[in-house]
């Protein structure tokens, strides 16, 4: 009886609650602005109520039941969690026969299936009354709720306005590009297109304090070798602009900045357009990354000069351009040795023992002083002794006689050139752009190549750890500035000759001996082919198969159809070992016979590849560092003979640097003997600079612009002199034209 009445009780209560839960729902549902979609409500909810109730219910639970209608239509009243919430869940009843309808979506077909899973714990009837007096409109419906997908989607993104400045520099960009370049005013066109903020540089006050920094800063490039001509800017002091003037002054600093980081990083001319010679192309900054990142900086100033390189003597020339210019410093010509002034005129011979007016002189320059003042003239032991030092320094045969070759290379060296504050300006300042054109990183092991200066340098961690005297490319067959990866040392190689020697040199020979009219020309004839090619031990090939040079009418083919091979050997043009680093140019590293040449202090006497002094020490060096192998393990491979792949490849960095500053802090120049530096300071200037040359005692070269007879005009009137007094043999008569 207790069990009836609660159930009567309940049963009266129930529609009336049910009611006014309807009504609450609705009004709720009608004040939120985005509830969430029907479908995610039946699915968020009604599990959690649905899960205690048919735990309780679990006897009940009859799968059967399911498809009666009247408990379809009350699935959720079950959905208390307790049976003291019951009265709350009538408010959820609605949704079920929404759910059942025709015209429900089938979004909304999740719904009732999940509340047919819980339906069974309903066995009481007393909620299907319910459920008839209080019909409401379905959750989705439209009329009688906005959807809020609908309206989520619709609401349209917008963005805060521009500011007054950057709206006007919008409109100015598009009128940009022919002042600035097409690069640049797509850069500034998507930076300030996103700008959503205050521009970098200028407001209507003036410039902003970077604005301020950044004009100061290009207003010091004459410092890092740049002309402040060269860049628009504002006054640091501009006040009082309007939107659109101020815009003209954000838009003129910001061009600036990139037209100063471009030149910076070596944009400011194309190296390939000064001459072919220079194979070097300098890495820019992307203008869209120089905006990005300066924007970014608090310290844009600073961003600025980081973009120079970093070179150490790049920065040693700089401080030596700046001490020139403010007058700090004002250096003078280093003081000529008095004994290195003293020349011997070519002569007779000089033997040990002998008597010569000459001998006075040869004391003076190897400051050797007689014993006796009436010996002055003799050639003792102790004046042999110094000479043969001198001309074992030099790779001269140190046999003490003193002949015209000793006495050329007895008055050599470089004297010591007057040059003005401005010339060493210029000078400074072409070599501060060459070294934009490197590298940034040259490597932490490299080899460095210097043309002007004939020497060659390894460099670790920054540090020169050797130096080596080397024979470049001479005038008319220069050795090409470029940077490429050494990774194959050769020991005992054979030599192919190129096709440039093929055609210049070995051709005309080939075709007068074919001819018979002899070598140049100059002889009564006689000479063979096989002689030609014998007298420097050259073999020929025709498809890979060796053949009899005799056998050619070389008058009437194309010689760059036939192959000439040099096997191994004293007369191989490359010496003992070859340095391979592949190239477009075909220039590398090697050994040469011609020891003697390097002697002279002009030494720009090859067909472009560098010939090195010291070959084994220089591979001693590379295999230490790349392979950890002793001075003795490349021995053998100096007899024996290999081919060495560098297991690191090791940069091998070409240039033509012809001023640098030394470890004592002075300024060195070089000579341009092949015309660049005229020719990049007309580049950068627009205007012809000629510069002084230095003097060398054994060939007085400039380049042939500077100098109406150039080293190698002088080379040739030797040769051809040589030639009308006769060769002793073929082999003198063509010694050296073949070396690279």
């Amino acid at each position: 009886m207790t069990i009836k009445k609660a159930v009567s009780t309940r049963a009266g209560l129930l529609p009336a609650i049910a009611a006014l839960c309807v009504s609450g729902s609705v009004a709720a549902r009608a004040e939120n602005p985005a509830p969430t979609p029907p479908s995610a409500q039946t699915t968020q909810s009604q599990p959690a109520a649905a899960a205690p109730a048919t735990t309780a219910t679990a006897p009940a639970a009859a799968p059967a039941q399911v498809p009666e209608p009247s408990v379809g239509s009350a699935t959720a009243a079950p959905a208390a969690t307790s049976p003291g919430a019951t009265p709350a869940t009538p408010a959820a009843q609605p949704a079920a026969p929404a759910a059942t309808t025709a015209t429900a979506p089938a979004a909304t077909a999740t719904a009732p299936a999940q509340a047919a899973t819980t339906a069974p714990a309903a066995t009481q009837p007393a909620p299907a009354p319910a459920a008839e007096t209080a019909p409401v409109s379905p959750p989705n419906s439209t009329a009688a709720l906005p959807d809020p997908a609908a309206t989520a989607t619709a609401a349209p993104t917008v963005l805060p306005p521009a500011d007054p400045i950057v709206a006007s520099i919008r409109q100015k960009l598009p009128d940009m590009a022919k002042s600035i370049g097409q690069e640049d005013t797509a850069a500034l066109t998507a930076y300030y297109g996103e700008l959503t903020g205050t521009p970098l540089w200028a407001t209507t006050s003036g410039l902003t304090d970077k604005g301020k920094a950044v004009v100061a800063e290009i207003g010091r490039a004459e410092n890092w070798g740049l002309p402040v001509s060269a860049f628009s800017v504002p006054s640091s002091a501009v006040s009082g602009l309007t939107p659109e003037t101020a815009a003209d002054t954000e838009l003129q600093v910001a061009a600036a900045v990139l037209k100063y980081a471009r030149f910076a990083r070596g944009g400011r001319i194309n190296p390939r357009s000064i001459s072919q010679l220079i194979d070097q192309q300098p890495t820019l900054v992307p203008p869209k990354t120089v905006l990005s990142e300066i924007a970014a900086s608090s310290q844009p100033d600073a961003y600025l000069t980081s973009l120079h390189p970093k070179h150490p003597q790049f920065e040693a020339l700089r401080q030596a351009l700046i001490k020139l210019r403010g007058g700090e410093v004002k250096e003078e010509e280093p003081a000529e040795d008095p004994a290195l002034a003293v020349q011997l005129p070519m002569g007779r011979i000089i033997r040990p023992g002998s008597t010569d007016p000459q001998v006075t002189l040869l004391r003076q320059r190897l400051k050797v002083p007689a014993g006796d003042p009436a010996s002055e003239n003799v050639y003792d032991e102790t004046l042999q002794n110094a000479v043969r030092e001198f001309q074992r320094s030099k790779n001269l045969t140190p046999d003490g006689i003193v002949g015209n070759g000793t006495r050329q290379v007895l008055n050599g060296g470089p004297r010591p050139v007057a040059q003005s504050n401005d010339s060493k300006i210029e000078r400074i300042l072409i070599n501060m752009e060459r070294w934009r054109w490197v590298p940034a990183d040259l490597g932490e092991f490299y080899v460095w190549d210097n043309i002007p200066e004939f020497l060659a340098r390894i460099v670790k961690n920054g540090q020169v750890i050797h130096t080596d005297e080397i024979i470049v490319g001479q005038p008319s067959w220069p050795t090409p500035s470029f940077s490429a990866d050494m990774k194959t040392v050769v020991f005992r190689p054979s030599w192919g000759v190129p096709p440039g020697i093929k055609a210049k040199e070995l051709a005309p020979l080939l075709r007068k001996s074919s001819g018979g009219a002899g070598l140049f020309g100059i002889f009564g004839g006689g000479y063979s082919a096989q002689a030609v090619l014998d007298a420097y031990d050259l073999r020929v090939y025709s498809g890979g198969r060796q053949i009899d040079p005799n056998s050619v009418n070389w008058a009437n083919v194309n010689i760059q159809a036939y192959s000439f091979q040099q096997p191994p050997g004293p007369k191989n043009v490359l010496g003992e070992v070859k340095f391979m680093f592949p190239n477009s140019h075909d220039v590398y590293m090697h050994d040469t016979p011609e020891r003697n040449l390097f002697g002279k202090s002009f030494r720009a006497l090859s067909h472009g590849c560098m010939r090195v002094h010291e070959p084994r020490k220089l591979a001693e060096i590379l295999l230490a560092e790349d392979k950890g192998w002793s001075a003795a393990k490349v021995g053998q491979l100096w007899n024996s003979g290999g081919e060495v792949a560098l297991d690191k490849h090791i940069p091998v960095h070409i240039t033509y640097m012809t001023a640098r500053v030394d470890d004592d802090g002075r300024l060195q120049t070089y000579g341009d003997f092949y015309g660049l530096d005229s020719r990049t300071a007309a580049a950068l200037t627009g205007k012809s600079i000629r510069f002084e040359q230095p003097a060398y005692a054994d060939d007085a070269v400039a380049s042939a612009e500077d100098n109406p007879v150039s080293g190698q005009q002088q080379y040739q009137r030797r040769a051809k002199k040589k030639q009308s007094q006769g060769p002793q043999s073929l082999a003198d008569a063509i010694s050296g034209l073949f070396s690279p």
